[in-house]
């Protein structure tokens, strides 16, 4: 007992008189200078060294690049990094990946993706396999988000069938980012990264996605909204069969993709990675710290799985809360106002969304083919759980046990009431454990995404960050309804070299395992 009061005196929940008046976030651990943790919340050395020596490397080439730029400006040499092909960032990503000494492996794994980028059916299977395949989900009614456009979508791209043909039979499915709503244009740190100030769009993109009769998942519908300049929503749907590359129905649609692309990335970057892998994580982190003593069982069966959330996040506050200086301002259109972006995830989010099978029931994903990642999870769920259980069943005789254990309950009960004290009814977190069964659940919730979930959004950045295929910041505003799309309209549209390069190096560090691992 003494030695947790030990711990609970160095490991603090944020003062609530910090966090009041701030956007929704959930409690995190007080201290927020890394080198001021306790020994046993930093790093392992190895794993240190490593992670000290990626971000030292990337931010190295950063500052050549900012160098470079500010230098050849001063002499009237300047041009900006861009290109003028697809080609020419494909050879840009192979520069910069043998400049770097990225490992051939993972260089291959992109350019296979390069090779098939501008499909349909690709942009299907990164919904359904990416590390944004938790998004999906089937539309139940075509009023409301798509009642002004769903009678645009062609029959040829639905079998023949009409929207609500389609819808009734189950067929049809959306990807969305509301998140993104009312979230200014980024780039206020364009100039430092590109050497010209530069205007990063944040638009509010939706698509709506047709599973075919041959089961393939491929998008039908583009929904494009700039609220910020006051814009009208735009619809973009499929050309026609036989339509060329260099066409302008084809080049639109092409163009649409890429709005939609860039504004999921930039939702699954902060919210599907960021705040639900780490922001929720870290709670479970700093709870479980200060209740439970180094020898308990659940601790012990935590562990593993623990040990990296404070110091990563300690460290990422530091990059992700700086006000229009932060880390992901850098490359992302919306990193400008992360907290904009926070806020709008975690008014959405309860306890319920850590338990995968439920999340895939209440997204009504459970039979459409092709979706490993649904399939890979839920197999993975099965044996955290059984495995849980098991130690669990080691732990405690009978459901008595989990009640009269007070570390437990205070664990449950400080993740609840610090966690997620600002949130709506602590976000359905339960307040006490009554049952090995509700044990079970509520630790497979945590485990799970601390393991599976937070690999699933986290090892396949680089495979898929190929500018033109996830563009981190689109320069142009979105097309017109009625504008004549061209390959340079695109072209201007894309990241330049600088901004590409950034993206390609947070996706491949982000995706490398440390030396401990």
């Amino acid at each position: 007992e003494e030695d947790l009061k030990t711990i609970q005196s160095m490991v603090r929940w944020i003062d609530p008189k910090i966090e009041d008046g701030t956007p929704l976030y959930p409690g995190y651990l007080s201290i927020c200078d890394y080198n001021k943790l306790p020994r046993f919340l930093q790093f392992r050395e190895a794993r240190l060294e490593s992670y000290l020596s990626l971000k030292l490397t990337g931010m190295r080439q950063v500052g050549k690049n900012t160098l470079k730029n500010y230098i050849q400006k001063a002499f009237g040499m300047y041009e900006l990094e861009r290109f003028d092909s697809f080609e020419q960032y494909e050879e840009h990503m192979i520069a910069c990946a043998q400049h770097m000494g990225w490992k051939i492996s993972h260089l291959y794994e992109a350019l296979k993706v390069i090779e098939i980028w501008q499909q349909d059916e690709e942009f299907g299977r990164q919904m359904l396999c990416g590390p944004h395949a938790i998004r999906l989900r089937k539309v139940n009614s075509l009023e409301g988000r798509w009642e002004e456009g769903y009678e645009k979508v062609p029959y040829f791209v639905l079998d023949g069938k009409s929207p609500e043909e389609a819808q009734s039979e189950g067929r049809l499915f959306e990807v969305t980012t509301d998140e993104l709503e009312g979230v200014v244009h980024g780039g206020k740190q364009s100039k430092m990264i590109t050497g010209t100030t530069q205007i990063w769009y944040v638009v509010l993109a939706d698509c709506l996605l047709y599973q075919t009769d041959d089961e393939k998942l491929i998008p039908v519908l583009i929904r494009l909204e700039n609220k910020n300049d006051g814009e009208p929503q735009t619809w973009w749907t499929p050309p026609k069969p036989g339509t060329t590359q260099d066409d302008p129905e084809y080049l639109q649609w092409l163009l649409a993709k890429m709005y939609f692309r860039s504004a999921d990335l930039n939702r699954y970057s902060l919210c599907a990675h960021f705040c639900r892998a780490h922001a929720v994580g870290e709670s479970f982190g700093v709870s479980a710290y200060r209740n439970l003593p180094n020898a308990h069982p659940i601790l012990r069966l935590l562990q593993p799985h623990i040990q990296g959330i404070v110091p990563v996040n300690v460290q990422a506050r530091n990059i992700v809360f700086a006000p229009e200086e932060g880390g992901f301002s850098m490359f992302l259109a919306a990193g400008d106002e992360t907290r904009t972006v926070f806020e709008h995830y975690f008014k959405r989010f309860t306890y319920e969304e850590l338990s995968f099978p439920n999340c895939v029931e209440r997204r009504g994903v459970k039979d459409i083919p092709g979706y490993l990642h649904r399939d890979d999870m839920l197999e993975s769920w099965g044996l955290i759980e059984s495995y849980i259980t098991e130690m669990v069943d080691l732990a405690y005789p009978a459901d008595e046990d989990v009640v009269k254990d007070e570390e437990i309950q205070n664990f449950a009960r400080e993740i609840a009431e610090c966690g997620f004290r600002r949130f709506e009814n602590n976000a359905g977190f339960p307040k006490t454990l009554l049952s090995k069964e509700k044990l079970v659940e509520y630790l497979t919730c945590i485990v799970f995404n601390f393991s599976f979930y937070h690999a699933s959004v986290n090892f396949q950045g680089f495979t898929i960050s190929f500018a033109p295929n996830a563009p981190t910041q689109m320069r142009m505003a979105p097309p017109a309804q009625d504008e004549k799309i061209t390959m340079e309209r695109i072209l201007d549209s894309l990241p330049v070299g600088e901004s590409a390069y950034l993206g390609y190096n947070v996706g491949y560090n982000l995706g490398q395992f440390s030396p401990i691992e």
